[in-house]
């Protein structure tokens, strides 16, 4: 890794397709269901450098919603 390269994100460790996340930046608890690279592409399967998610709230009939990595945590 260069100087110029982000270094990679904790999430990328856990943060894929059907995760629980906990949305730090609004409270929300919700499951993964696509992942947006850097670039702007969408993908639904996992990545190396993820920098936003749109989660599903969990039990709730509630919009869906995207969220930055950074704000992210894993959901017990």
């Amino acid at each position: 890794m260069t100087t110029d390269e982000p270094a990679l994100s904790d999430a990328s460790s856990w943060l894929t397709i059907g995760a629980r996340a906990v949305d730090t930046g609004t409270g929300r608890t919700g499951v993964v269901l696509l992942l947006r690279d850097a670039a702007g592409n969408v993908h639904t399967e996992g990545i190396e450098r993820p920098v936003r998610a749109l989660l599903r709230c969990e039990g709730r009939r509630e919009p869906r919603w995207w969220a930055e990595v950074g704000e992210l945590r894993s959901a017990p």
